[in-house]
């Protein structure tokens, strides 16, 4: 059995393969790297506009002076008082602009709160904005999920 000695120029090629394969997976991972993205953080001011929105939507339906005015103070509170949950709701989320969606959850007194109204599956970030209805002696906490349409600003 003989050893072959290894050539010194055997050796500068496999040192040339492995600064080839050296500069390939540095390549591969600043390519990754660079393809990574990161978004960008929501502004405060993106923040005030969907909280702009769901308030404008509860002020709108709050300012309809209700069919029996007498009994009650507003529209909302008329339709919470006579139990038409689904049609206090799309009213409020037919109050958003068209940039942003929502949903609507209604609890009365201490009762558990749920979901009424045409609402849909939020898509990024929501927020929640809260509002006391209150009405012949009941309490209502009505809020509004929202979110902008597509997610993102």
């Amino acid at each position: 059995m003989q050893h072959r000695q290894v050539s010194p120029d055997f050796r500068a090629q496999v040192h040339v393969l492995e600064m080839l394969t050296l500069f390939w997976l540095f390549f591969m991972s600043a390519t990754f790297i660079l393809q990574l993205q990161i978004p960008d953080p929501v502004s405060s001011s993106s923040d005030g506009q969907l909280h702009l929105a769901a308030e404008d939507a509860f002020v709108q339906e709050m300012g309809f002076d209700a069919v029996d005015s007498t009994n009650h103070t507003n529209r909302l509170s008329e339709l919470l008082s006579e139990g038409d949950l689904q049609v206090a709701c799309d009213s409020l989320l037919n109050g958003l602009p068209d940039s942003v969606q929502g949903n609507c959850w209604v609890a009365k007194n201490e009762g558990d709160i749920s979901r009424h109204g045409l609402g849909s599956t939020p898509i990024g970030r929501t927020m929640s904005v809260h509002q006391l209805v209150t009405d012949g002696g009941n309490i209502w906490t009505v809020t509004l999920q929202v979110w902008y349409v597509g997610g993102g600003v």
